[in-house]
């Protein structure tokens, strides 16, 4: 929220509205007239959000449940057991929840996912990188990329798990010098790797991944925007489909690429429905992500000890999906405060419009009376709002 990218194109978004309506990005809040507390997260005064009836702010107090990625594989695993037929049971990833706090240990830690274990054995005499079944190491509450591994055997779990513990010692003895405690527990999720993903030929069959930005609004409408991002690895696919440790040919976070001489913004960040797939294929890959966000928020919602929907918040957020090569989606992980960033230069007109689109969904739900809203503005409001489709509401009815 610091950024000047994302800074200036808030307040223009914020501007339209003005008088009726204002946004205050630092303290003190004027708690006597109704505003919009736009912050980062830690600094947000929660305090006079949760009292006021005049206060809104740009994200949930307690949302855990679906920004961590154990909790959400967690609640998601609990709605599938009552919810068989969701489209969650095949449109996410096989998740395991790992927990360790010492490499000692991985034999009892192992335990808990033997599946993993199983997979692993099963590669034995396999040189198909393809045919071997492959996994994906994520810190629990990471993002952009940081501290993700694929593996495919003991081996290599062990030497990754040793390389994480390794750094933590060193990061340990900085706290200590410090006189802060450090927990010895470590959380990770462990996904089934999609090492068949769907390759674009006319895009150098490079791995991608679909951004897609969704917006959480109130006790709770929950808005996908249609304009889709598709992430691009630097690197062909198929090259280095065996080589699990060419991060640029299987990670497709541009957080991470642009770090890399003769990073090309235009080259990894592109219009998913402008990608080379027939419309058809566009239209039913764009249904099963609507399905599965649904189901999605469906599942967190539920749990109120991880995800609480305060009526006077809203929130943006940026989900990660991966394709196979049948074009089937599935869900990676949610974002809060998404790295709008990513986005780049080029397509900046993407970031503009959701952000629009959610000034104006926080007016017309939250903050504006119907009485004071002009005739001409609520023409502007509901044209702000065309590219956002409603994809769960706590009736759960679906517009897509």
């Amino acid at each position: 929220m610091d950024e000047p990218y994302v800074q200036d194109i808030l307040l223009a978004a914020f501007a339209k509205y003005a008088p009726l309506l204002a946004v205050q990005t630092a303290e003190p809040i004027n708690a006597s007239t109704r505003l919009m507390h736009w912050r980062e997260y830690e600094k947000i005064d929660w305090d006079t959000v949760h009292r006021s009836t005049t206060v809104f702010a740009n994200a949930y107090c307690i949302r855990k449940g679906l920004i961590r990625k154990a909790q959400m594989a967690f609640n998601i695993q609990l709605f599938v057991a009552k919810n068989p037929d969701s489209i969650l049971k095949t449109g996410v990833p096989d998740t395991w929840i790992f927990e360790l706090d010492d490499v000692d240990y991985l034999d009892e830690a192992l335990m808990e996912c033997y599946e993993v274990e199983n997979g692993m054995q099963a590669n034995e005499g396999v040189d198909d990188p393809r045919l071997r079944e492959q996994f994906i190491l994520k810190p629990s509450l990471t993002g952009r990329g940081a501290g993700i591994y694929v593996f495919d055997t003991r081996e290599r779990l062990e030497s990754l798990l040793e390389s994480e513990f390794e750094s933590d010692d060193e990061e340990e003895d900085e706290d200590e010098e410090s006189g802060q405690a450090v927990s010895q527990i470590r959380e990770w999720v462990i996904q089934r790797y999609i090492n068949r993903p769907l390759l674009l030929p006319t895009h150098g069959n490079r791995k991608f991944h679909l951004r897609v930005y969704v917006l959480a609004a109130g006790d709770l409408d929950v808005f996908v925007y249609r304009h889709m991002l598709a992430l691009f690895a630097p690197r062909p696919y198929a090259e280095s489909a065996g080589d699990l440790d060419d991060q640029r040919a299987h990670l497709t976070n541009t957080c991470l690429q642009a770090k890399h001489e003769g990073f090309d913004e235009s080259d990894a960040v592109r219009l998913f429905w402008s990608l080379d797939l027939a419309q058809d294929k566009l239209d039913r890959i764009f249904d099963q992500i609507c399905k599965i966000l649904s189901d999605t928020f469906a599942a967190v919602s539920n749990e109120s000890t991880s995800f609480q929907a305060w009526g006077n918040c809203i929130e943006q957020f940026g989900f990660d999906f991966l394709l196979d090569e049948d074009c089937n989606a599935f869900m990676l992980e949610a974002n809060a405060y998404p790295d709008f960033k990513q986005t780049g230069d080029g397509l900046k007109s993407v970031v503009e419009g959701f952000m629009a689109a959610s000034v104006a969904t926080a007016a017309d739900s939250l903050l504006l009376k119907d009485a004071d809203v002009p005739d001409g503005l609520r023409q502007m409001m509901e044209a702000d709002r065309t590219d956002l489709v409603k994809v769960f509401s706590r009736n759960n009815v679906r517009n897509w």
